[in-house]
């Protein structure tokens, strides 16, 4: 299943860019992370993670690309081995009154689908100042 979401906000896109650059901070706009484990300050392709998600559950994950130029970013999400996940690409687009944040989802529709609602409320609190 693929699904695309977008939001809009008040919050200066360059702004809106660095709160998915500086994986510490993910969780101040997503409530479904607990935490991150990460080994640098900033997103780089070709390197991994762990996403602590609702009530702890350790989500891996791999970033495949960062392009500052385009602010988009593609990584894969998965349980454990990965038994399951989903495929996530990001991108920010500058307003005249602020930011439109983007989000595809691709993979199994009985993760995909709950996913949305949580998804679409992390990315209006992404775009918000």
């Amino acid at each position: 299943m693929r699904v695309t979401l977008q939001s809009t906000g008040n919050a200066p896109a360059a702004e809106v860019w660095e709160r998915y650059m500086e994986p510490t901070v993910w969780k101040t706009w997503a409530p479904q992370i607990i935490g991150v484990e990460y080994r640098g300050e900033r997103l780089t392709a070709d390197t991994t993670g762990r996403v602590l998600g609702p009530l702890g559950l350790p989500i891996d994950f791999r970033v495949h690309s960062v392009d500052e130029r385009s602010w988009t970013w593609a990584w894969s999400a998965w349980f454990q081995n990965h038994a399951i996940g989903v495929d996530l690409t990001h991108g920010v687009v500058s307003r005249p009154s602020g930011t439109r944040a983007w989000l595809t989802i691709d993979g199994p529709t009985p993760l995909v689908l709950p996913y949305v609602p949580v998804a679409k409320f992390a990315l209006g609190k992404l775009c918000a100042q």
